[in-house]
């Protein structure tokens, strides 16, 4: 945080939505005060999706393949000292998926309804995502399972 106070960086991560019976699922990190979905950074090499899949299974314990995953954008969140450009990407899935989480980087998660998502502390990236992402379009594009 330091380096970003003077750097004032850009950074550049994916999102991954997922979707289950009408609720989003929501995770809380260790070390940051907002809620979020399973997200984080690309590694050098990595293309988005790949990135996705690779955060999806690091944070919650989802497996899943890239092309179950559908991109639908990109949204910026400005923390105080960096921009965040977030690759979002959704799936809704027809069971109830196995969540693990670690308990040291993701401490907790839930399935919640929209109402409860949009009440809570969120990622500025994420509340971009909510805010702009097509009303009127079903919010879920996909249903799959889990692996």
């Amino acid at each position: 945080m330091i380096l970003w106070f003077f750097t004032r960086p850009t950074v550049h991560g994916v999102y991954v939505a997922v979707w289950h019976s009408d609720k989003l699922l929501v995770i809380k990190n260790s070390y940051k005060k907002r809620f979020t979905v399973p997200c984080g950074r690309i590694k050098r090499g990595e293309n988005k999706a790949a990135a996705a899949v690779r955060e999806l299974h690091e944070e919650v314990s989802i497996t899943l393949d890239s092309d179950q995953l559908t991109f639908v954008g990109e949204y910026t969140g400005k923390f105080t000292y960096a921009t965040d450009i977030g690759a979002f990407f959704e799936i809704t899935l027809a069971e109830l998926p196995q969540i693990q989480i670690d308990n040291r980087e993701v401490v907790w998660s839930r399935f919640l309804p929209l109402d409860q998502v949009t009440s809570l502390n969120l990622n500025p990236t994420v509340t971009a995502w909510l805010k702009n992402r097509p009303k009127n379009s079903d919010p879920r594009p996909l249903l799959r399972s889990a692996q």
